[in-house]
């Protein structure tokens, strides 16, 4: 009889494999089961035919004196949204209503990330619609933004003129766990999704540092709260939203999109929330694999979350394959540069205060991160850069990891496993 419990967790587009030891494991924190009544087809086709909060994406657009530009917002390549899924009922309805695929123009929401490349819009939308549609992605240093408004919170908004510009405006995308925004989702697809840098920028410093500004919270969130009042300067006419597991589709809302947001973060809700015992020596955390896991930028996130299960001085065991590094967006880079410059955060507090740079929030959260517990991260990152700008302990693998985890904590040490560590919120 073995002793020890073998545990898959995400990496890339495979699998890694960790044995622990039946002694210590304290539990493996997974969603719940969920199992739609209805396939994927069926589930998006319902959505559209009874939205929430508006009406039907053809009737809207009947009453429109002018239709000649309809723009769709996808989310981009960091982000699991099966849009190939959605597009097609999505397109249909469009189609039914007069409008041909040369009045269609689809933006990928990169806020500002990096740019989405053509192999993976080919993924991303189909290659057929890829082939047909034009698209285009939200170059936040671009010059192409049109002010539209200011939020009680004193956000100035600018959006991408494509959007601003168009006669019809939808949003997609999926509803997870947001570590900061309470949710991903509805009007995240305007802010930080097609919005310039300065309006990115203003958002995260008025409301970073609130302390609701955090994953599972919409109301009393700032960052919510600011967002989807830029979001309603945008005017958007429709929204179409998924709820997924790891085996798929299992939700989807349209209409207005805050009524889809909380109904999808909802269904989160009752899926993705879950509860530990109590808090663990040890938390290994997968990133969910890809595409969550394509950068370190990306995969801090499973990091982040796993602090709420883990004890002070514990150890966190972030698996995540981080193929593209720390990243090549903005942000990325700055949470490079930043994790150079700076050696404590207060030092990264102070300068955010003065002037809030992307990225660099993701370098002082990191340093919080590291000031509770210890950190391994197994990754295909080299060792130089995992150890001496990131901080982190390097480990080959998930084992070796586990292994020099026990020799910190002590051969007792219990034990958590987090498979979906992004998407999972989980508490005591």
């Amino acid at each position: 009889m073995r002793d020890k419990m073998k545990l898959s967790l995400p990496y890339g587009k495979r699998e890694l494999l960790i044995d622990v030891p039946k002694k210590n494991l304290l539990g493996v924190l997974q969603p719940r089961k969920f199992e739609p009544e209805k396939n994927p087809e069926d589930i998006i086709r319902e959505a559209l035919r009874n939205p929430v909060g508006t009406e039907r994406i053809g009737e809207i657009i009947e009453k429109k004196e002018e239709r000649d530009k309809v723009v769709i917002v996808v989310d981009d390549h960091t982000r699991p949204c099966p849009t190939d899924r959605i597009l097609p009922p999505l397109l249909e309805e469009l189609y039914s209503s007069g409008i041909k695929d040369e009045n269609i123009l689809i933006i990928f929401a990169t806020g500002s990330h990096r740019s989405v490349k053509e192999e993976e819009a080919e993924i991303l939308l189909g290659k057929e619609v890829a082939s047909r549609i034009s698209y285009i992605s939200n170059d936040c240093r671009g010059n192409d933004f049109v002010y539209i408004g200011t939020t009680s919170k004193g956000t100035e908004v600018s959006v991408k003129r494509a959007f601003h510009e168009a006669d019809v405006k939808i949003l997609t995308g999926d509803v997870e766990i947001h570590y900061f925004a309470g949710y991903g989702g509805g009007r995240k697809s305007i802010l930080p999704g097609v919005c310039s840098y300065s309006t990115i920028q203003q958002n995260y410093k008025r409301n970073f540092f609130h302390p609701n500004s955090k994953p599972g919270v919409l109301d009393g969130n700032p960052m919510y709260e600011n967002m989807t009042e830029a979001a309603r300067f945008a005017g958007v006419d429709f929204t179409i939203n998924v709820v997924q597991t790891e085996n798929g589709i299992v939700g989807a809302f349209s209409g207005d999109f805050d009524s889809v947001l909380r109904n999808g973060a909802a269904l989160v809700d009752r899926i993705y929330k879950v509860h530990a015992k109590e808090k663990a020596d040890i938390v290994v955390t997968s990133a969910n694999g890809s595409p969550h896991d394509i950068d370190l930028y990306q995969a801090y996130k499973a990091l982040h979350l796993g602090l709420n299960v883990v004890k002070d001085k514990g150890v966190i065991i972030l698996v995540a394959e981080c193929k593209e590094g720390v990243g090549s967006g903005i942000g990325h880079q700055n949470y490079h540069r930043w994790m150079r410059r700076f050696k404590t955060k207060e030092e990264m507090q102070k300068e955010l205060k003065r002037e809030f740079i992307i990225g660099g929030h993701k370098a002082y959260y990191h340093l919080k991160a590291l000031e509770k517990v210890n950190i391994f991260l197994v990754s295909e990152m080299p060792r130089e850069e995992v150890e001496e700008t990131f901080r982190l302990r390097y480990s080959e693998t998930p084992d070796k990891a586990l292994e020099e985890a026990f020799e910190i904590t002590g051969k007792n040490a219990k034990v958590l496993v987090i498979p979906e560590g992004i998407t999972t919120l989980s508490s005591v």
